[in-house]
């Protein structure tokens, strides 16, 4: 039997993770690339395809433009192709925009912390999982858009979710490597999004067991994962991603890591089989404590799902309070959708100012400048 997969997003972890599929995939499977630009889902969808036969692999690639926003009509589209998975990897916040469009939004972020994007990161994933619920019953959700906190959002919308990717499954993709582990069966790793940055302090690190026993040296171990540049290691997690998808399709087992697995904040070690995941915890280990571990590492990214409240750290309610004093105190899941348009109006009148630094930067060089000349200027940030 042909599996079928919906791939929603163009990025360059959805690239990554088609690519991969297209190596390694033994079983017949269809693939459905769903994006807003048809350039976009063509070029993946013709790369992908073309590494497969290369490949000699069993799997075919179809690019699917919606031409609008592509969750406008994605459950008609889930209706018609009734997948067997569908496998989110867009979201409406970049992780990478510090870094590529630096501005007074980023500066916000750098401030607050990741995790008061969490109703941007969510917004697409749940309306994926609603598409889901109403037009395709069955289909499993896999959601790549920061798991560890969007996947118990969904849990708390009574959205099923069966895990998410990356995070911990890249920092135990470079656990293995580094330790020459041929699989992941012997390596339990309990892991946050939030580690995919070096901590503040020690007692904040990731926690990881081999063959039973605690290990130590994660940070050093760690260190070129935590220096690589994001979008390049997405070579790495769409790799992580392709193999638990291929799992999923054909049943196999798998030892790994996920984030999110059924709706859990965080990334535990779990095991894939015929379809389902189920964690795999460290011997001595229980659930309660597994997730409280998590717990913890969430409060370094800002934000703190309990139930169905969300809640900010300290840091993350003082960066608010001036701008979004609404959502300082935190929210209900259910206003969510409300809580994503504030951020978005927010962040279109931040995109126009300059990063702080950056705005620094500039007033220093025309100081300088006017120093040759002899010219005296009012500084940029009062003429605003």
């Amino acid at each position: 039997m042909t599996a079928s997969l919906v791939v929603l997003g163009t990025g360059s972890l959805a690239n990554a993770t088609c690519e991969a599929l297209a190596t390694i995939a033994d079983e017949p499977a269809e693939v459905h690339v769903i994006g807003r630009a048809p350039h976009r889902v063509k070029q993946l969808s013709y790369l992908a395809g073309t590494r497969a036969q290369l490949a000699g692999r069993p799997v075919a690639f179809h690019p699917v433009p919606t031409g609008t926003e592509p969750l406008d009509n994605l459950g008609e589209l889930l209706g018609d192709l009734r997948p067997d998975g569908v496998f989110v990897c867009a979201s409406r916040q970049s992780p990478w925009e510090r870094t590529t469009s630096p501005s007074a939004w980023t500066e916000l972020l750098e401030r607050a912390g990741f995790g008061i994007t969490l109703p941007l990161q969510a917004d697409m994933a749940v309306r994926a999982g609603q598409a889901i619920r109403s037009s395709s019953p069955g289909t499993w959700l896999v959601n790549a858009c920061f798991p560890d906190a969007v996947n118990p959002v969904l849990t708390a919308l009574d959205i099923p979710v069966l895990c998410g990717i990356g995070n911990v499954g890249t920092l135990a993709a470079s656990l293995q490597a580094a330790w020459n582990l041929p699989d992941q069966a012997r390596l339990h790793l309990l892991a946050h999004h939030a580690h995919l940055h070096p901590p503040p302090a020690p007692e904040d690190e990731a926690v990881a067991w081999v063959d039973g026993h605690r290990t130590t040296g994660l940070t050093e171990l760690l260190a070129t994962q935590r220096a690589t540049n994001r979008e390049a290691l997405n070579r790495v997690t769409g790799y992580t991603a392709a193999v638990l998808l291929d799992a999923l399709h054909t049943g196999a087992e798998l030892a790994t890591h996920v984030p999110g697995p059924g709706g859990r904040p965080g990334g535990y070690p779990v095991r894939v089989r015929e379809g389902t995941v189920s964690l795999r915890l460290p011997p001595g280990t229980t659930e309660a404590e597994a997730v409280a571990v998590n717990q913890h590492a969430a409060r370094l990214d800002g934000v703190l799902v309990v139930g169905d409240e969300i809640h900010f750290e300290p840091t993350s309610r003082a960066a608010l309070a001036g701008p979004l004093p609404e959502l300082a105190d935190g929210f209900g899941v259910t206003t969510l959708s409300h809580a994503g348009a504030t951020l978005l109006e927010l962040r279109t009148e931040l995109r126009s100012r300059p990063h702080p630094e950056h705005r620094r930067d500039a007033d220093d060089l025309r100081a300088r400048n006017d120093s040759a000349t002899g010219e005296v200027r009012e500084p940029a940030d009062r003429l605003r």
